[in-house]
């Protein structure tokens, strides 16, 4: 939120400014004719179209110097320098939460420089710790962006380190893309890796089951050994069992698993065709052994030699039903009661606050916290400034203008600046364009001398030829061309 103070501080004291001004130089010849009481009318009018006016501006100064940084960032990204991307999304960021843009013309632009940073982060070899939040925002921003979902589904079974955002960034991606069964098969991937058999990840493999699409083997293979090792009896697991034993499948728990789940799941118009095919698959098989079949895979807990199933224990447990309803209606009670309390007070008090006392009271305690507000306001704004301009007058910003042109010709490294500034200042005498800049490394900082910047190596190599066959430099390499930061 403090974006929006900023920008209501900064709108507001340039519209009263701009808005005064006009109307000191619109306003008075009129105030004779309509009499300087109706003068308030116009005047409002002014600074109301001062105020929209410089949103406006605001906005269209912002989007202008966004639209730069983002295109710097790409050229950046494309030159294959990172460090020089990020530094620019950083300043875009910044612009983002500066005063240019209000809460309804921010969101465009914050949704460009998510879309940009999110697809950065995900085209990174070893992404940032953020990277899942930044996607977890952008998915929620643009939930159709399959590309993005595959990206990042991609970088996750890759093995990637995972996040307490990523399973609710696969879970929203599940949601989007319910009808995809490519992006479903990789969620599925996922969900198993995770050894997971919650609601979301039972979603996923019923679509995949549902879908009447074959299922590679080790996917089938690896939900059925989950379903197994959860000794899970349901109409999902057994559509699983079935197809991995319909391939083959010869896990000793397989049969056990189909049993059990003809024992729990009731016969009805979807799932008779399901049981007719696990009767089938356990042709041969005598009913008596099948129960004793069911009955060892389905999970059973013992109380002190009774034998009873933890199933049969849960029903001779006591109902809590009546039990949270006696809770319930005792907070209500407490909750009325409190209600009751608050409304005998405000009562008693009522009468107090009608006197003529307390109503100067209340009214000169409203302007002083007004007053206090403005004067924070003021003071606020005035600081803005001063730190603003200090913090330039600091750290100017020597170049606004997006590099266009990555790449340059490194002609000398020196490690000593005096000879890299005389190698410049002749070059420059053979009309180059010629700086030097500073670079660290193995305990050493070299003062290398470069030459121009150029779009492409190609052109980069043509030049150094050329002045290399004239004699003007004794060899070069093209290098990654960087700003200056000396002059």
């Amino acid at each position: 939120m403090g974006y929006l103070f900023k920008h209501l501080a900064v709108r507001l004291w340039v519209a009263l400014v701009i808005g005064g001004i006009v109307a000191l130089l619109v306003l008075p010849p009129f105030a004779g004719a309509v009499g300087p009481g109706w003068m308030i009318v116009p005047g409002l009018g002014l600074l109301a179209a001062a105020y929209w006016f410089t949103g406006v501006a605001f906005a269209a100064m912002g989007r202008r110097r966004l639209e730069r940084l983002l295109g710097e960032a790409t050229v950046w990204e494309r030159a294959g320098m990172p460090r020089e991307v990020r530094q620019a999304l950083a300043r875009a960021a910044a612009m983002v939460d500066s005063f240019f843009f209000s809460p309804l013309s921010r969101r465009t632009p914050a949704g460009q420089l998510l879309a940009q940073t999110a697809r950065f982060q995900m085209a990174q070899a070893a992404p940032e710790s953020s990277s899942d939040a930044i996607v977890g925002a952008y998915l929620r921003t643009f939930p159709r962006d399959r590309d993005a979902a595959i990206k990042w589904l991609d970088r996750v079974l890759a093995g990637r380190a995972l996040t307490h955002q990523s399973h609710d960034i696969a879970a929203r991606i599940g949601d989007t893309h319910p009808e995809d069964m490519a992006i479903q098969r990789m969620l599925a991937q996922f969900y198993l890796s995770e050894r997971r058999g919650d609601f979301a990840a039972l979603q996923t493999y019923g679509l995949l089951m549902d879908a009447g699409e074959p299922l590679p083997d080790t996917l089938i293979s690896d939900m059925a050994d989950l379903f197994l090792a959860e000794q899970r009896p349901d109409t999902l697991a057994l559509k699983v069992y079935l197809d991995v034993y319909t391939r083959g499948g010869r896990d000793k728990r397989l049969l056990p698993g189909i049993a059990a789940c003809c024992r729990m799941i009731h016969p009805g118009p979807l799932t008779l065709p399901l049981l007719e095919r696990a009767d089938e698959a356990m042709a041969g098989i005598a009913a008596s052994q099948r129960s004793k079949m069911a009955a060892a895979f389905l999970p059973t807990t013992t109380d002190s030699g009774t034998g009873r199933s933890a199933r049969e224990r849960r029903i001779e447990r006591p109902a809590f039903g009546p039990m949270i309803r006696n809770t319930l209606t005792g907070l209500r009670r407490t909750a009325f009661g409190f209600v009751a309390v608050v409304s005998d007070q405000l009562r008693k008090t009522r009468g107090g606050l009608s006197s003529r006392r307390a109503k100067l009271v209340l009214k000169w305690s409203a302007m002083g916290l007004f007053m206090i507000g403005v004067g924070w306001l003021v003071i606020n704004t005035a600081m803005h400034f001063a730190v603003t301009f200090k913090t330039v007058e600091k750290e100017p910003v020597t170049v606004v203008a997006p590099v266009t042109d990555p790449f340059t010709l490194q002609v000398a490294a020196y490690l000593s600046e005096t000879d890299a500034r005389r190698y410049v200042d002749q070059l420059k005498g053979q009309e180059l364009d010629a700086y030097w800049t500073r670079a660290s490394g193995s305990n050493k900082t070299w003062y290398q001398v470069r030459i121009s910047h150029f779009k492409t190596k190609a052109e980069a190599r043509t030049v150094g030829e050329d002045l290399k066959t004239r004699q003007l430099i004794g060899d070069y390499y093209v290098a990654n061309y960087k700003r200056p930061d000396v002059p």
